[in-house]
């Protein structure tokens, strides 16, 4: 499956790519994700990432809300090694922090407030290769 190939959902509110081993993610400004925006996230990252387990980088870009079954959703079904969630705000630190105490992830997770330090710690990491 190609990356066009990958499912979407009608109205698409996030972007993923894949870009020198790490898998991005960046949510449309003020986008409230539900169970099916978390779904159709899992897909692409499926299609995008077939046979590897990559690091994902996800921007939040002003996150509005985001659901509980999201949340179960990418702790249970993402295939990443390790997640690092990118936004400058209060609320998205947050968001990560309850996402990564409250659902327990199998993969690490870690917040940062701008990528440019993100991406260092998800490619320098054991969890990276």
């Amino acid at each position: 499956m190609t990356i066009d190939d990958a499912p979407r959902t009608a109205v698409e509110t996030f972007t993923a790519t894949m870009c020198d081993g790490v898998l991005w993610v960046e949510w449309h400004a003020g986008t409230s994700v539900d169970d099916a925006d978390a779904a159709a996230l899992v897909a692409r990252a499926d299609a995008i990432s077939e046979n590897v387990c990559p690091p994902m980088l996800v921007e939040l870009n002003g996150m509005v809300t985001l659901s509980r079954n999201a949340l179960l959703r990418f702790a249970r079904d993402l295939n990443i090694a390790a997640m690092a969630i990118v936004g400058p705000t209060a609320v998205d630190s947050t968001l990560a922090a309850f996402f990564a105490e409250v659902h327990d992830p199998p993969y690490p997770t870690r917040y940062f407030r701008h990528r440019a330090h993100a991406l260092p710690w998800l490619t320098g990491c054991p969890h990276a290769s």
